[in-house]
């Protein structure tokens, strides 16, 4: 399981996304890959190491060259195939992060399998937004999954699209405007306090010790919440927390924007908190499907704007465009890089 991440470091910059990349040229070079590998797998305990770093460098380093080619192609080109380049440009990242913790990956051919399903021909009354997709015993996706420390599935556990978009902290504007209430909002934290809106508690159909148990439940022993007396409010529930300095920064339950401002998002169904990128890959592999192999359907869908998931489908492909290398090279770097206009 990956550590949390420990610093925010915020770069200004007057283009994010293209800074975003540059700071991958690191690892595109095989002088600062090797050594960048060399502490990965000596932290890990491996042995030999220099025989690992060897092994896997020339596979890391083109695994972002290739990357780098889909983004850049998906980034001018038009919609109606961008899921696709974007979903194997998430691949290729997701080989690369694999390979900092298994230089042998792959080590058989079942972990080359996309590791997710979903149906091929779509009904005729088809709404993405009611989409699923099923998660495979085996697959690129399970072995991401399983180093970014989510929670283990049951062989085609199944996800809806709708469920999986509730917890994007940028969709949040177009998801109510769509669907209702998120399965997220945005936290405001002041001495040792967490002011969430009471209307999303109330409107994501939860009580406020259904909140207070779920906050306890999934963080660790040291940090634990608690109502303050006499601090009752109208429109914000105020929880304080006891613990060490910043830890409730690293909880699960938390995820953060392009700005590095905390949400507070509720688990899925069967209490399972999924880490942001699982979440991310899932929905842009049925959309990758979807332009692959329901073409017509697809472009009826985004050209003729005949369903009104199309709204939040390119509102999702621009935001995850963006956000998706992001969340890699932060778990890269253990540590949440913030790339902002001045």
């Amino acid at each position: 399981m990956q550590d949390p991440m420990q610093t925010q470091v915020r770069i200004p910059t007057e283009k994010p996304y293209r800074k975003l990349w540059d700071t991958f040229v690191y690892f595109e070079n095989e002088q600062t890959a090797s050594e960048f590998l060399r502490g990965r797998y000596a932290d890990q305990g491996m042995d030999p190491v220099q025989r690992h770093v060897y092994q896997a460098t020339p596979k890391f380093i083109f695994s972002f060259k290739q990357a780098r080619e889909y983004y850049r192609a998906a980034e001018h080109c038009d919609i109606l195939t961008k899921p696709l380049l974007l979903y194997y440009g998430m691949m290729a990242l997701s080989k690369a992060l694999i390979t900092s913790y298994d230089p042998e990956y792959p080590s058989t051919t079942s972990v080359l399998k996309h590791g997710l399903s979903t149906r091929k021909l779509k009904r005729d009354d088809y709404s993405f937004a009611e989409d699923e997709v099923r998660v495979q015993k085996d697959g690129i996706f399970h072995v991401l999954h399983r180093i970014l420390g989510g929670p283990p599935f049951e062989a085609q556990h199944r996800f809806q699209m709708k469920q999986l978009l509730a917890v994007i902290p940028e969709l949040i504007p177009t998801y109510e405007r769509l669907y209702g209430t998120p399965q997220v909002t945005r936290l405001d934290v002041q001495d040792r306090t967490w002011h969430v809106p009471r209307q999303f508690v109330a409107g994501s159909e939860k009580t406020k010790e259904e909140l207070l148990d779920l906050l306890n439940h999934h963080g660790s022993e040291s940090l634990r919440f608690s109502f303050p007396e006499g601090m009752d409010d109208a429109g914000v529930l105020r929880i304080a927390f006891e613990g060490e300095e910043d830890e409730d920064r690293h909880h699960p339950l938390l995820l953060h924007d392009f700005s590095g401002q905390p949400h507070l998002r509720f688990p899925h169904e069967g209490n399972l908190v999924l880490p942001e990128i699982s979440v991310h890959y899932m929905i842009m592999f049925v959309l990758g499907m979807l332009c692959r192999y329901e073409t017509e359907r697809w472009g009826e869908m985004i050209l003729t704007f005949s369903s009104h998931d199309t709204f939040l489908i390119n509102e999702f492909l621009n935001v995850s465009m963006r956000k998706f290398p992001n969340l890699i090279l932060d778990q890269l770097c253990q540590e949440r890089n913030i790339f902002y206009t001045p």
